[in-house]
């Protein structure tokens, strides 16, 4: 049996039950950070499996030729300290059989095993222990699929019968999609910038159409929105926290503008907190709203 087969059967009776629902979630939509593209797809908690792929160093307990009793000089042994090996970096199947070599056992932590990269250990590299000695791995956790309800949208300008004509310079398409995540009849995209990590946004459009429209506008609140004319429409503008609530601090929440862009058809641009440290969040929430048009 391969190292592979070891941690996948290790970990297998750990993650087996472990599955992200396909639905996409409000709440988690107005996180304080900016994980919008995970939603409820954002994989599992951690979890720590002593994985049997290594064999303990064992002393010699035999007694003395002869048979004669050992005396308390003969039962005295003198441990031979190991030095901890540095895996940090390597594939979890190059790790293993390293510490194996020193004499060493695994504690995997994670939540999939595959052949993942280690990205903490403890005990750090070189620091003593003592023989057959557990060093515990953290390993990088396994790529997130993200859902692609829409397909392929090419730059992602166009979905959900609308059409975006503008968005601000540096922002690509988040290469994902989710429909009916927000109620029946929704859909939603993200732009982010170049380099952020998966699953995160810099921007992300929600569309709801009949139902969907209704309870978006009956969600936003009124009272202490800003009322702002986007393409002679009046819009809603406000900082949103986790549950739905108008929040006075930018970070603890997400910046969003909500319309109606026609009859059944409401559309909501929402800006992360991380985005709107660098740009002038309201402007570039109405350019943004100005420039988004129905296509049917």
């Amino acid at each position: 049996m391969t190292i592979e087969d070891d941690l996948a059967d290790a970990m297998a009776a750990h993650v087996a039950d472990v599955q992200a629902p396909p639905d996409l979630g409000r709440s988690v939509r107005r996180r304080n950070r900016s994980r919008v593209v995970r939603l409820r797809v954002a994989g599992a908690a951690l979890v720590t499996a002593a994985v049997a792929v290594a064999v303990p160093v064992a002393l010699n307990s035999a007694e003395p030729a002869g048979g004669q009793a050992a005396t308390g000089q003969d039962r005295a042994v003198v441990r031979n300290d190991v030095t901890v090996p540095d895996v940090t970096g390597k594939p979890v199947t190059e790790a293993v059989p390293l510490l194996r070599a020193a004499g060493l056992q695994a504690d995997v932590a994670a939540a999939e095993v595959r052949n993942n990269r280690v990205i903490a250990q403890k005990p750090a590299a070189g620091e003593q222990v003592a023989p057959g000695s557990q060093v515990e791995l953290t390993l990088e956790p396994p790529p997130v699929e993200q859902p692609q309800d829409l397909g392929d949208l090419g730059d992602g300008r166009e979905f959900g019968g609308i059409r975006l004509d503008y968005l601000p310079e540096g922002l690509e398409w988040g290469k994902w999609s989710g429909k009916d995540g927000f109620g029946k009849h929704s859909y939603t995209t993200s732009w982010v910038q170049p380099g952020n990590e998966q699953g995160y946004y810099s921007v992300q459009v929600i569309v709801f159409e009949g139902q969907a429209a209704k309870d978006a506008l009956t969600r936003f609140p009124k009272d202490g929105a800003e009322i702002v004319d986007v393409g002679g429409r009046k819009a809603r503008l406000a900082t949103l926290g986790e549950g739905g609530e108008i929040v006075s601090d930018s970070s603890q929440g997400t910046l969003t503008i909500a319309w109606k862009l026609r009859d059944g058809l409401v559309v909501e641009v929402c800006l992360s907190p991380d985005y709107v440290k660098d740009v002038d969040g309201p402007a570039e929430a109405r350019k943004i709203a100005e420039g988004i048009r129905a296509t049917g």
